[in-house]
């Protein structure tokens, strides 16, 4: 994968306004994000979650979000983006629940999209946590779909077969083996080797997004950050075998 050599940050592109490939950029990174956490956080449906991916889209817009917080981070960007949801996700339930007002009366208050302080008025640490999760998450979806795709279109379905059976299945190597027509110690390396590719690819995917959002003096700390969070986000969910199974993407081959 080639890196981006240019040393204007896809978000200083973004603060400027930006082009439309900037923002498909950006929705790529973050959408499936909100649209997770907005589901988990509010029980929405999809259409739903959809709709808050947008109007946090349209919010972030609307009132320069990304040139506020290009200028002043105290904060992760993450957290901006979960601080817009959690305000929509709020004002969405006074509507549903009687106590109607319209989002657009709190499109133009700043300060309260931008406090991005855990104690005070933003994000709590919860919301912060469930909110990376779900970025993480869909983070390893897209790294495990990006591995059986390489293997499928390589002609090497059976390593999809060996991670389907050993992961989704729970089957034992001795009985996996025999209808790969490999030994057993065989399949187990080639398991190991196909961990060790998804590890590959999912580092890979965090240091391409860190270095479109970090100056280049930056993105190698910002890299050791990030990836050493999802390192321990990994260590506290079952690792790499639990995030295949977790996948709702798998498939048979």
């Amino acid at each position: 994968m080639a890196f981006p050599q240019t040393h204007v940050t896809l978000i200083e592109r973004l603060a400027g306004g930006g082009d439309d490939a900037d923002w498909t950029e950006f929705l790529n990174d973050y959408w499936e994000p909100i649209c997770r956490f907005a589901r988990e956080r509010a029980g929405l449906s999809r259409e739903d979650a959809e709709d808050v991916a947008s109007e946090t889209l349209q919010a972030i817009v609307k009132n320069k979000l990304l040139t506020r917080w290009s200028a002043n981070k105290s904060a992760k960007l993450r957290t901006l983006i979960c601080t817009v949801v959690l305000n929509i996700l709020a004002n969405r339930g006074r509507i549903a629940s009687g106590r109607s007002r319209a989002i657009r009366e709190h499109a133009g208050e700043l300060d309260r999209y931008l406090d991005l302080d855990a104690g005070s008025a933003g994000a709590p640490a919860e919301s912060v946590d469930a909110f990376y999760a779900a970025w993480a998450e869909e983070l390893l979806d897209r790294a495990i779909d990006s591995l059986l795709t390489g293997y499928n279109d390589s002609g090497k379905g059976d390593c999809v077969r060996l991670l389907y059976d050993r992961i989704c299945r729970e089957k034992p190597f001795k009985d996996i083996a025999p209808a790969l027509e490999l030994t057993v110690n065989a399949a187990e390396k080639q398991f190991r080797g196909a961990l060790q590719r998804l590890s590959d690819r999912l580092e890979e995917l965090v240091r391409w997004q860190v270095g479109r959002y970090s100056s280049a003096a930056e993105a190698d700390s910002e890299f050791g950050v990030e990836w050493g969070r999802l390192a321990d986000y990994l260590g506290r969910h079952g690792g790499l075998e639990s995030a295949v199974r977790r996948s709702c993407r798998i498939i048979s081959a």
